[in-house]
């Protein structure tokens, strides 16, 4: 295995982790912790896995195996994707899915 591959599949692993532990928060509140671990609630759980993703991500763009964007390009990606989540969202409540 390449390093690209590498720090590759320790980004994919990352983004289970997020994964796991959103629906961790979802299934038992946000505010709640694990019996094994008191002192990290979920919601401090998802922000340690997002910054360990975002941490593989700048690592992968530090080895040069991803590019980057300006921070002008971030803001209209970060922008575009809340204005469709909440398009959809409307959407979803015009369905009578969500309350």
């Amino acid at each position: 295995m390449k390093l690209k591959e590498y720090l590759t599949v320790v980004a994919m692993e990352e983004c289970a982790e997020i994964q796991q532990v959103l629906s961790k928060a979802l299934r038992f509140g946000f505010d709640d912790t694990h019996p094994n671990k008191p002192s990290d609630s979920n919601e401090a759980e998802i922000l340690t896995e997002y910054y360990q993703l975002a941490a593989m991500i700048e690592e992968l763009q530090k080895q040069e195996i991803l590019g980057t964007y300006s921070q002008d390009t971030i803001d209209r990606i970060k922008v575009d994707k809340i204005d469709k989540v909440y398009h959809y969202m409307e959407y979803s409540k015009q369905k009578g899915l969500l309350d």
